[in-house]
């Protein structure tokens, strides 16, 4: 913290104040011109402080990117940030005090522009993010009943884009393997989207469902697991105890998987993420959901438990179908050798993010190329009552900036909703275009 004019100024401060330069004329040290056009959100987790920014730089090139906010220009090699591919999509390092004698370069070697920010909203003691974007308040003269129509409409929106890339690309590539990528990005959460979808590559489904792993749960774990590269003797020898459970898996993938080539534990981001969401412990839950469909396949499988399910509260039926508790060791470990509280490896908030996400809309789209009408309307009708999702980071902001916070009768779909809105005009820059200010 520094103190400037009897000011004192912390980076939490400093974060308000930056939401507060939207529309402002900002010089950077390096003598370029910029424009706030949208500050981001804000980032709870480790990294940047704030996500998916968008600047205009020189008066007419918008750049996207994060943005990392320090009271000292310094700190961004105090903070070893130079050292860390985390801070490689930073696009403007935020400061109070220029000090640094060097460039801000990240991990790759990009040279990040510094703006110090000007001394006048110091002064301001309370300040309001978000108060200059057009949907500030939007309630105040839209409605709540009209907004919450048009957030209904931007969630179908994106659920009817979601099924269009899924015709498109089921057109190209099997149809299953398309819906086991699906269903692969969502257990990986944000952190570990990239290398679910890595591993489903790698690790076809018409690989996993073939005669020698169709029937064995403990083949696929030791296939999945050995070609992920997040066994125990993979990773650092030592680390974990030899339980009988580890013994088996490592003793299955050293005969069998000689000249796979294989991820690195390096791909996978292991640490600060709550133990259910251990990519580990996802794996496992994965395991067990195709051992379960093992006869008639995944996607069989899974359209099936669409067709079947009643219309009324017919999502219940779907989250069994998804549900997995698993059994054993695992029951109780979100990690080899690391124990956790019982609880079910595939619980209730990940199956319904699953099922809105990757489920329903391939459902929707298969209907439509398969011509099974009644299976297209039924996917369309469970998402559209379906109830809300656990809050993510984009839905929590955008509730936020769209003064939506408490809203007891959300649905799914006016989450999805927030989120198309989000990242087809917010992080884009394009709020003349969105769709809640016509």
């Amino acid at each position: 913290m520094i103190t400037r004019k009897r000011i004192k100024i912390s980076e939490k401060r400093l974060s308000l104040i930056w939401q507060r330069l939207l529309g402002r004329e900002l010089g950077t040290e390096e003598g370029k011109h910029l424009r706030l056009i949208y500050p981001g959100r804000v980032n709870g987790d480790n990294g940047p402080d704030f996500r998916d920014a968008v600047i205009a730089m020189n008066k007419s090139d918008l750049i996207k990117g994060d943005i990392e906010i320090h009271i000292k220009s310094s700190d961004w090699y105090s903070h070893k940030h130079h050292c860390d591919p985390e801070y490689n999509n930073v696009i403007l390092h935020v400061v109070a005090q220029h000090d640094a004698s060097s460039a801000t370069l990240t991990q790759n070697g990009k040279c990040v522009p510094v703006l110090c920010l000007p001394p006048e909203p110091w002064h301001q003691a309370y300040l309001m993010p978000y108060y200059q974007l057009p949907c500030f308040r939007i309630t105040k003269c839209k409605g709540r009943q009209a907004l919450m129509e048009l957030l209904d409409i931007a969630g179908r929106e994106r659920f009817k884009r979601k099924a269009t890339l899924f015709r498109a690309v089921c057109r190209q590539e099997e149809a299953g393997q398309m819906l086991f990528q699906s269903v692969m990005r969502a257990l990986g959460y944000s952190k570990n989207t990239m290398p679910f979808e890595e591993l489903a590559r790698r690790l076809p489904l018409n690989f996993i469902e073939g005669t020698e792993l169709r029937k064995s749960l403990v083949l696929k774990q030791a296939w999945l697991l050995g070609t992920a590269a997040l066994l125990p003797f993979q990773r650092l020898p030592g680390r974990f105890p030899k339980e009988r459970e580890v013994q088996e898996l490592e003793q299955i993938w050293q005969s069998i998987g000689k000249g796979t080539k294989t991820m690195s534990e390096g791909d996978w981001h292991l640490s600060h993420i709550y133990p259910n969401n251990s990519p580990v412990r996802r794996i496992i839950a994965l395991s067990y959901l195709l051992q379960r469909y093992c006869r008639e396949g995944l996607l069989v499988g899974m359209l099936q438990v669409v067709r079947d399910a009643p219309l009324v509260a017919g999502y219940r039926m779907l989250e069994e179908g998804l549900i997995v508790f698993g059994s054993g060791y695992w029951q109780e470990h979100f990690d080899f050798g690391v124990k956790t509280r019982k609880s079910a490896l595939l619980g209730h908030g990940k199956v319904t993010e699953i099922m809105v996400n990757a489920v329903l809309p391939f459902a929707f789209a298969w209907g439509e190329m398969a011509g099974e009408t009644e299976l297209k309307e039924k996917a369309i009708k469970f998402y559209n009552h379906h109830p809300k999702l656990a809050e993510n980071e984009i839905t929590y902001h955008m509730a936020r900036q769209l003064c939506l916070e408490g809203v007891s009768d959300f649905t799914a779909c006016h989450q999805q909703g927030l989120i198309h809105i989000f990242r087809n005009y917010c992080r884009e820059g394009k709020c003349s275009q969105c769709p809640l200010l016509g």
